[in-house]
């Protein structure tokens, strides 16, 4: 019960550090009005790691190779987007709200298309939903003059833009084996949901299995880990000030002290990004 009581204690500690960083580095972003979208859209690709941070910290039954993936490579993600807008802000961050925009237009209409055809029990559910997304849209630009492109917001692959971004490892040993595991490709469904049968009359048949992984703080670790990389690109580029984030540093000492849970440090599935 104690042990719980302090993993508690630490996670809501955490949360408040990992809050308190953004809230930091957001006051100290003046924005250009000039061009308002750079402010826009970094601080809320900064908001939206720490989301998944955050989120993720929140759950320890999460943090297992069925589950932990799925958070890791969507900051993976983030940071690969991060890193190449801020490339060049001021184009790139149009084209990001563009082509958001696009989607949400996109859905608008299929949403539209659908009312035609639904029952009069889900008309009005639809109508609220049309309704919102409408003027979500229209806060932003008039949804009619919106154009749609259904191909990637960059014009270019996440690898492509890695190495533009000159964080290519970083993609190799971490965004492509999480990848796996959001794709449900057989690369991870082979290793945690099948396995070869134990009867020699059956063994060219792999039986499938959900097998109980208990929960790996190294996975917590490699999250703050992907939002130190974040925090301090932001300081960096956006900032033009030494990086200072070491969440990453602070949980694995934190941990330490509170549980004696030594460990070495290696990058498992993350590889040296």
């Amino acid at each position: 019960m104690r042990n719980q009581s302090n993993l508690e204690d630490l996670l809501n500690l955490i949360d408040e550090r990992i809050r308190q960083e953004l809230r930091i580095r957001c006051e100290a972003y003046t924005p250009d009005f000039r061009m308002p979208e750079v402010f826009s859209v970094l601080t809320a690709l900064l908001a939206r790691q720490t989301t998944l941070a955050i989120e993720f910290v929140s759950a320890p039954q999460l943090w297992n190779a069925h589950s932990a993936p799925l958070f890791l490579r969507a900051m993976a993600d983030v940071h690969i987007t991060l890193s190449w807008i801020l490339l060049d802000p001021k184009t790139r961050s149009r084209q990001y709200i563009d082509h958001g925009l696009g989607q949400a237009k996109l859905e608008l209409e299929h949403r539209k298309n659908r009312l035609e055809s639904a029952d009069e029990e889900s008309k009005e559910g639809l109508k609220q939903m049309i309704q919102a997304q409408e003027a979500w849209i229209n806060m932003q630009r008039w949804h009619f003059l919106i154009e749609v492109n259904i191909g990637a917001w960059s014009g270019k692959t996440t690898r492509q833009m890695a190495e533009d971004a000159g964080i290519l490892d970083f993609y190799n040993y971490v965004y492509t084996p999480f990848t796996q595991c959001a794709h449900s490709t057989w690369y991870h469904v082979g290793h945690y949901n099948s396995g070869p049968s134990e009867s020699p009359l059956t063994r060219q048949l792999w039986t499938p299995g959900i097998p109980e992984l208990p929960p790996d703080p190294w996975n917590l670790s490699l999250a703050a880990k992907y939002l130190d990389k974040s925090f301090n690109l932001f300081d960096e580029k956006a900032l033009a000030r030494p990086h200072c984030s070491e969440i990453q540093g602070w949980i694995s000492a934190e941990m330490e002290r509170r549980f004696k849970a030594g460990g070495d440090n290696q990058d498992g599935a993350a590889g040296p990004d």
